[in-house]
């Protein structure tokens, strides 16, 4: 594994964290991979668990997105 790839899952694994205990959620990775994808629209009812999950993963990935940029 190369060192860019191993400082990117770390960088992953840090920003992760931030989101205890959101990130244990599948709706966190979902909202990871559609900010990835270019879809922001939050298919979950607003107040739920899951929107929150699918949000935060959303920003997680911005900020990922951010840092691996620079």
């Amino acid at each position: 594994m190369s060192k860019i790839k191993v400082n990117e899952k770390l960088i992953f694994d840090f920003i992760k964290q931030q989101y205890r205990p959101y990130d244990t959620h599948d709706e966190f990775g979902r909202g990871f991979s559609a900010y990835q994808a270019g879809n922001f629209h939050n298919p979950h009812a607003a107040d739920s668990d899951s929107a929150r999950a699918w949000d935060l993963g959303a920003e997680a990935a911005m900020r990922y997105q951010r840092v691996i940029a620079d």
